[in-house]
C-alpha cells in the first residue's frame, strides 16, 4: 500500500495522472447523449448543406475546423440552433462575469457526451461568429459540468509556416479556466469544474472520437453507444 501511494504521489507530481484518458474520455456515448444527436439529424434534415453535419472535422494537413458561435469577448451565447442552420443567442453572460475569454464554437461531425457537437476554443483576436476556421490542436481543457463531462479541445490558428499562431500558455491556462470555471455561477441548477488541462495527443484523440460518436452512435437512439479507442 505505501509503494502504491508513493506511485500514485509521483504521478501527480509529474502530471502522468492528470493525462490518463479514463476518467475523462468515456469510451461510451451516454443514451441521452445518442437520443439528443438523433434529433439533431433530424431538425437538419431539411438543409442539403448544414454547417454541423456536413462539414469535414479535420482536413488533409491534419488541421481541425471549427465552427464559430462566440467571438472573444462577447457576453451574448450564441449558440447554432440545428433547424434554423444558424446561430441563436440561448443566453446572455452577466456583466460581472465578462465576455468569453476566447472564440468558442464546435468541431463539424462530431458529438459529445451531452448530445451536443464537441466544442472548441480558438486562441487569438476575436473572430466572426458563424465563420468556420482550420486550427492546429495544441491542448484541451478538462471540464465538467452539471451534465458531466464536457471537455473542449484547444486549437489555434496556423500561421505562413504551417506552426500555432499562439501557445497555450500557462498564462492562457489560467485566463481561460478562470472563466470557465465561474461563467456558469448565475445559473440555477448549473455549475462547472475545469480540473485540468490535457495534451495535443488527447485534445487530437477527443476530436477523432467524438466524430467516431457522430458517425456510429446515430444508428442507435436510446441505446450507450462504444467506440473502440
Amino acid at each position: 500500500m505505501w509503494l502504491r501511494c508513493l506511485v500514485v504521489f509521483g504521478a501527480l507530481a509529474t502530471g502522468v495522472v492528470a493525462r490518463q484518458s479514463p476518467p475523462w474520455a468515456p469510451d461510451a456515448l451516454p443514451p441521452v447523449a445518442a437520443a439528443k444527436l438523433a434529433a439533431s439529424l433530424v431538425a437538419a434534415r431539411s438543409h442539403t448543406q448544414h454547417v454541423w453535419r456536413d462539414a469535414l472535422p479535420r482536413n488533409a494537413d491534419y488541421t481541425v475546423n471549427a465552427y464559430i458561435e462566440i467571438p472573444r469577448g462577447e457576453r451574448r451565447k450564441w449558440e447554432l440552433d440545428m433547424r434554423a442552420n444558424a446561430r441563436a443567442v440561448d443566453r446572455v453572460i452577466p456583466e460581472s462575469v465578462g465576455g468569453f475569454p476566447v472564440n468558442y464554437g464546435f468541431v463539424p461531425q462530431t458529438v459529445s457526451y451531452d448530445g451536443d457537437p464537441f466544442d472548441a476554443l480558438v486562441l487569438g483576436p476575436p473572430i466572426d461568429g458563424g465563420t468556420t476556421v482550420r486550427g492546429i490542436v495544441v491542448g484541451l481543457m478538462y471540464m465538467e459540468d452539471e451534465k458531466g463531462f464536457d471537455s473542449k479541445v484547444v486549437l489555434s490558428p496556423a500561421g505562413a509556416d504551417g506552426q500555432p499562431l499562439h501557445q497555450l500558455s500557462a498564462s492562457e491556462r489560467d485566463r481561460i479556466g478562470e472563466f470557465f470555471a465561474r461563467y456558469k455561477a448565475h445559473d440555477p441548477g448549473a455549475y462547472s469544474k475545469v480540473p485540468g488541462w490535457g495534451t495535443v495527443a488527447e485534445g487530437t484523440s477527443l476530436v477523432e472520437r467524438t466524430h467516431a460518436f457522430f458517425l456510429v452512435c446515430r444508428e442507435r437512439p436510446g441505446e450507450s453507444c462504444h467506440v473502440a479507442r
